[in-house]
């Protein structure tokens, strides 16, 4: 089976920081094989689901969106790959100015 390399992402994940309510975002790259594509977008996204689960950090009840950001077909020894870990970042929150 071909190896993928996905770069899974997540947005509106509620964390107290310094006491405060904050929004945060993840990115995590995920090796996986797979027969196609679809396959290892599926894989990926289990992976990642099932860790934050793991966790206590997914909760079906809110906002929480993950999704597959890129997806490439790689050539790697699958024994020698690590995982990435969770990038999180604080969410960015657009502010546009009209000029009138």
């Amino acid at each position: 089976m071909p190896g993928y390399k996905a770069t899974v992402i997540g947005e509106n994940f509620d964390f107290v920081v310094d006491d405060e309510p904050q929004l945060l975002e993840f990115s995590r790259t995920m090796y996986v094989d797979a027969a196609d594509v679809a396959a290892a977008e599926a894989l990926a996204m289990a992976m990642v689901r099932e860790e934050l689960l793991a966790q206590s950090i997914l909760d079906d009840d809110s906002d929480q969106l993950i999704s597959v950001e890129e997806i490439d077909q790689v050539d790697f020894n699958h024994d020698l790959v690590q995982h990435g870990e969770f990038v999180w970042t604080f969410a960015e929150e657009a502010e546009f100015d009209e000029a009138v």
